[in-house]
């Protein structure tokens, strides 16, 4: 008879758990993503800035303003034929003022 397995959960139910969570986090970040591009706003008014300017500013590394996009801390708005991102700058300083806080 077992006793008391009720109140531990076997690892391979923590690990359904953790799968479970990360598949809710997906369809969230997805949602959030359908749901900003669906918003129309008028492009003549918002400043862009490159990548080297957003280093620059808020103080990070390639490999962290990545780490950053990945987190969805900041959204990369274009890019150009080359591939190069270009950033809000709204959201360039609401990032730099969030690591600051």
């Amino acid at each position: 008879m077992r006793k008391n397995s009720y109140n531990n959960p076997s690892p391979k139910t923590e690990g359904h758990l953790l799968q479970a969570l990360h598949i809710l986090f997906t369809e969230i970040q997805k949602l959030k993503t359908a749901v900003l591009h669906s918003i129309q706003v008028d492009d003549s008014s918002i400043e862009l800035r490159d990548a080297a300017f957003v280093k620059d500013t808020v103080g990070v590394s390639d490999r962290t303003l990545l780490r950053y996009q990945n987190l969805g801390l900041i959204r990369v708005h274009q890019r150009d034929k080359g591939g190069k991102k270009y950033f809000k700058l709204d959201d360039v300083l609401r990032l730099k003022r969030y690591l600051n806080s």
